[in-house]
């Protein structure tokens, strides 16, 4: 196949409208494939600068020194395994999109597609599981596991002829590896204005095991909802809120760059007391595929943050509401539903978690402030309920597996 042309790669970058973080996160991802965005900056002209200088690397076939140059010369102070990732995700995204079309122009010729992962020391294993995959250019798996798929992602996709394709061999739907796309991360480049339609056609005609190629289609469906609900419960962004989510960022980025900008959109609105609609969305009953994919999402969002950030002191303290606290009794078992920030307080009811090392996010240790956030999902015993000095004092222990 011949090289990705430079034209088709450009003309996906210019076309992508540049928009500010908070208004990048509140899209649902059909919107956002058309969008783009630099995390740390707060405003147009500023995240403008950055894009026009991946955009000209891309035109001129320069390197990341190139670009690092063009960015301290616009006088924009962005950290450089930040810069590192904007410049190799904005690159790799719009080849991406150039060699999709290229594929679907030729695929008469070449009707099969091979998956192939860069098999080194820094390849993530949920891609290298994914090496080596040969599937008909239209099968369903090609819709959310199309490189790139998540930053830095340095894999790509080879068109085969179909006698390439029995050489490599075939790989059956039972044989795909359970391997989702990166969460908030969506790079498939079909204009997703048709894609429900392209869907349906494809079922229609495919050979494929029609209940299977369905199940596809209301997973995708159900991810993009869940996305946009998603963004629909955030508080909105203030100054305040912008610069404690710079802060954060700066300070969880380098400790893990898979750990997405919504993960830590969802931290901080429980940390400011923003959680209103957040743990009521988590304390409702589940009612759709969209309501499980989200509740996984903040689930694991909580996880991967509390992996760098794991708190150490074996009993945490924080206060509490009546509401929260009024039908524990003594000997009882209680899950949270959703997660519960410990903090200091002036009031009269206060909880004790005892075992608690390890199983919270340490709100100093991301310069978010102090306390403890306990994630979603933990069990615990009501210990004993007391009163010391006008306190009522609630003891839970963590019942760890």
């Amino acid at each position: 196949m011949q090289p990705v042309t430079f034209l088709e790669a450009l003309q996906y970058a210019h076309s992508k409208k540049i928009v500010l973080p908070d208004e990048f996160y509140s899209m649902d991802l059909k919107t956002r494939q058309m969008a783009t965005t630099v995390s740390f900056l707060s405003s147009l002209e500023q995240i403008e600068t950055v894009i026009k200088a991946v955009n000209k690397s891309i035109a001129d076939g320069g390197t990341f020194k190139d670009f690092q140059k063009l960015i301290e010369e616009s006088e924009i102070i962005l950290p450089k395994h930040y810069l590192d990732n904007v410049f190799r995700t904005n690159i790799q995204s719009a080849y991406g999109h150039g060699r999709w079309q290229q594929q679907q122009r030729n695929k008469a010729k070449r009707p099969y597609l091979m998956y192939s992962a860069i098999n080194d020391s820094r390849v993530r294993p949920s891609h290298l599981a994914l090496d080596r995959i040969v599937l008909p250019i239209d099968h369903p798996f090609w819709l959310s596991h199309y490189p790139p798929i998540s930053f830095r992602c340095r894999c790509t996709v080879i068109a085969l002829t179909e006698k390439q394709a029995l050489k490599y061999g075939i790989t059956p739907d039972d044989k795909l590896p359970d391997v989702a796309e990166a969460l908030d991360w969506s790079s498939h480049p079909l204009q997703f204005g048709e894609l429900e339609s392209l869907v349906d056609k494809k079922i229609s005609t495919s050979s494929l095991d029609k209940e299977y190629l369905l199940e596809q289609k209301e997973v995708i469906k159900a991810e993009w909802r869940a996305s946009k609900k998603l963004t629909s419960l955030f508080a909105p962004m203030d100054d305040k809120t912008r610069d404690l989510f710079d802060t954060v960022a700066n300070t969880v980025i380098p400790l893990d760059p898979s750990i997405r900008p919504s993960a830590i959109r969802t931290f901080l609105d429980y940390v400011q007391g923003n959680d209103a609609a957040l743990t009521g969305y988590l304390n409702s009953a589940t009612s759709s595929l969209a309501d499980d994919v989200l509740k996984r999402w903040l689930t694991s969002d909580m996880a991967a943050i509390q992996a760098v950030a794991s708190n150490t002191a074996s009993t945490v303290v924080g206060g509490a509401t009546i509401q929260q606290v009024a039908a524990y009794q003594v000997g009882q078992t209680v899950q949270l539903s959703a997660p519960l920030l410990m903090t200091e307080t002036a009031g009269d009811i206060v909880i004790q978690i005892e075992n608690a090392k390890g199983l919270g996010i340490d709100l100093e240790k991301l310069n978010a402030g102090q306390g403890v956030l306990i994630p979603l999902g933990l069990s615990f015993e009501v210990v004993s309920i007391e009163t010391i000095k006008g306190k009522l004092i609630y003891t839970l222990k963590a019942l760890v597996s």
